[in-house]
């Protein structure tokens, strides 16, 4: 059953990686999906659901400053989707639980490190100023599930940081 879920996971985020690559938005059941998978392996694997209050604290109040600093930014109170498209904060709240508190804020940083450097190779082909965060970070935990596929690490299980 674990198998599937993953294979299912793992085609969910190329979806996303796909579908905003080609149109720079992304279908608000692919995160929703995302979750609900991650959700039912999460409950399979018998993890600590105190784990996923922190890391949703975690999102949450790293998205309350970069509200803070848009609208700090701005002079006025801002609307936060105009930067960062809404289906971006759909996934980065759909793969929650699919890390630990710690592996999930190494994630986030080092998926905004991918995603600019995918980006700058992107605009230098494309010539767009369109940053497909989700897709890309979607591609970037494809990556990451190859990997933990091949070395049998479990990024919720082992401590990276």
């Amino acid at each position: 059953m674990e198998v599937f879920l993953e294979g299912v996971l793992f085609v969910l985020l190329l979806l996303v990686f796909f579908q905003d690559m080609k149109y720079r938005a992304i279908h608000m059941a692919l995160p929703l999906a995302i979750a609900l998978i991650g959700m039912v392996l999460f409950f399979i694997k018998n993890y600590p659901a105190l784990v996923l209050w922190h890391t949703f604290l975690f999102l949450v109040l790293t998205c309350s400053g970069l509200y803070i600093y848009l609208s700090f930014k701005a002079k006025k109170l801002v609307n936060p989707f105009i930067s960062i498209g809404e289906g971006d904060f759909l996934l980065f709240f759909a793969v929650i639980p699919c890390f630990s508190t710690s592996n999930y804020i190494l994630f986030f940083i080092t998926g905004m490190l991918f995603s600019i450097f995918a980006f700058l190779v992107i605009r230098a082909i494309t010539k767009t100023n369109l940053v497909p965060l989700a897709g890309l970070l979607a591609l970037y935990m494809v990556l990451l599930k190859c990997i933990a596929h091949i070395t049998d690490l479990d990024f919720f299980e082992t401590n990276l940081v």
